[in-house]
């Protein structure tokens, strides 16, 4: 008696440990320290900014990628066009997309040779854009459930309107769906909304100035649609074959005690089809230092496939040792214990089904 508390202790032990583990691991992303909010600044300084993005394609997880096609202008008042002019500042160099990427096939066109003058003495200049961007913020705690914002980040060029100098200052200004083309839906995400934002980007470095304070700082405009999976493909394609494994095994221990051959295969069947349904959700995901929800989900499994496997060779020894007169008592003895593990898995599924995103 005392060794069957031990074992059954052990056991759920082992679960418990396991589900606290799952359910806490993963804390939120940290704040980008590169950013801090952009000062108020008077008009004189701010060239104000807006975007139109036409088309978001070839969207890659792995690569942390996407692609993007549109339109962003710029306004600014005669302030800063006598800076322009005074220091010979081509248009197509006031701004950079600064998280593009493979610059090579990417295009940055004006949509004509000299911004366009505007009633009240400021300026007007439009450019055509069509580039891959680099999501450096992606989050996948939640995935396959994952909320997605893909940014594209427009930054001030040159040294002359740094916040070591003029410190000029990108102001967004939308109209309300001003932001979202008519091609920026994705395959299996719903739009969530679209947000723009003004920050300054410091840089650890001054670009080589000595002397200039906040010589590395750079004002910022960020643009981003937000998608959201769709929760029953999602659901489907990723939780339902984890489900189903997992029925298995929580129906295995129904199986008599005597039955050592079959119940003893069932936890190392599910256990490697358990690891090859891993693989294959992880296909499209880039390596990862943190645990997903879905990885919650089948490490979970690999600790209930671990533990009924132990489980069927306590009950098969037990049973082999056992003589013939005390066999119905003792599978007795290993149906009840097999009833415990099969309420301590459905406990644990639940708990990790429920809680297990509270640290994404």
């Amino acid at each position: 008696m005392k060794l069957k508390r031990s074992w059954l202790a052990g056991l759920i032990g082992l679960v418990v440990v396991t589900l606290f583990s799952l359910t806490t691991l993963g804390g939120p992303e940290e704040a980008n320290s590169q950013l801090k909010p952009a000062p108020t600044v008077p008009a004189a300084r701010q060239i104000e900014v807006g975007m139109h993005i036409k088309n978001i394609y070839n969207l890659s997880l792995k690569d942390k990628t996407f692609s993007a096609d549109g339109w962003f202008w710029l306004k600014w008042p005669e302030s800063i066009q006598q800076l322009i002019e005074a220091d010979q500042i081509p248009t197509t160099e006031l701004v950079e997309l600064v998280n593009q990427v493979e610059s090579y096939d990417a295009q940055l066109e004006p949509d004509s040779n000299e911004p366009q003058r505007l009633e009240g003495g400021r300026y007007l200049q439009l450019f055509r854009f069509s580039s891959k961007f680099y999501d450096d913020q992606q989050n996948l705690r939640q995935f396959p459930f994952e909320t997605l914002e893909l940014p594209i980040n427009l930054e001030v060029r040159p040294s002359q309107f740094s916040m070591g100098a003029q410190g000029v200052v990108l102001v967004p200004k939308l109209r309300v769906g001003e932001l979202q083309g008519d091609s920026v839906t994705l395959n299996g995400y719903s739009i969530q909304g679209a947000t723009s934002s003004s920050t300054i980007h410091t840089y650890t470095t001054a670009f080589g100035e000595e002397g200039v304070a906040n010589a590395g700082d750079y004002s910022m405009a960020t643009f981003e649609i937000s998608y959201r999976t769709n929760g029953w493909a999602a659901f489907y394609r990723f939780v339902l074959p984890w489900l189903a494994v997992m029925v298995i095994l929580l129906l295995a221990p129904n199986l008599e005690g005597n039955l050592n051959d079959l119940r003893l295969a069932i936890p190392s069947t599910a256990l490697l089809t358990l690891v090859f349904l891993q693989e294959g959700a992880h296909a499209d995901l880039p390596a990862l230092d943190y645990l997903t929800f879905l990885d919650k989900l089948y490490l979970f499994g690999y600790v209930v496939a671990t533990a009924e496997f132990w489980l069927f060779v306590w009950g098969t020894n037990l049973i082999s040792r056992a003589a013939e007169a005390e066999h119905v008592q003792v599978m007795q003895r290993i149906n009840r214990v097999d009833l415990i593990y099969q309420l301590t898995t459905i406990a644990g599924g639940l708990t990790i089904l429920l809680l297990g995103r509270g640290g994404s």
